[in-house]
């Protein structure tokens, strides 16, 4: 089996995060950002394939760098599930009323029955994909997640904050 990975944007620059995974056929995102400052296409991904043929849109946290393309993507033609943690979704609309182009608003009441909730710890079959979602710890339900296909397992992290680890200094306390 071969698994693809094509890097949307945010790769080497801070904003417009996103990256697609195919395996199989089957077609899934991580993340919707845009490039605050940007203008014109550089304000949203790159898709590496139509809007329509994404299966589904997997969001790390609700931050405009990783979900503010959300309703452009589906002005796009994208239609099928968005994945994110409760927390996210409670954050996201205040995100894209700021965030998003005016026009892509309209794509908001299209957009709310589609999301669907998970956790830390959830994992969901998407035809060869197991994805497995886990705590970030950069924001409340900031999520990482992982793919597993074809015995390949690739891990996503759109933010974290690194463990402190080893004994507290004095000036830590």
């Amino acid at each position: 089996m071969t698994i693809r990975l094509a890097l949307q944007g945010g790769f080497g620059e801070k904003g417009r995060t996103s990256i697609l995974v195919e395996a199989e056929g089957m077609r899934v995102m991580f993340d919707a950002g845009i490039k605050v400052g940007a203008g014109g296409e550089d304000y949203h991904p790159r898709l590496a394939c139509p809007a329509a043929g994404i299966d589904a849109l997997f969001v790390t946290h609700a931050h405009e760098d990783h979900v503010g393309a959300l309703l452009w993507l589906a002005g796009q033609g994208h239609d099928g599930p968005v994945w994110m943690s409760r927390e996210t979704r409670d954050e996201m609309e205040a995100t894209l009323r700021q965030y998003a182009w005016p026009g892509d608003l309209v794509h908001l009441p299209a957009v709310l029955p589609r999301i669907r909730i998970l956790a830390a710890g959830d994992e969901i079959d998407l035809g060869a994909m197991r994805v497995g979602a886990g705590h970030t710890g950069h924001v409340a339900g900031g999520l990482w997640f992982s793919v597993v296909a074809g015995g390949v397992r690739l891990c996503y992290l759109g933010d974290v904050v690194p463990a402190i680890s080893g004994p507290k200094r004095p000036q830590d306390h």
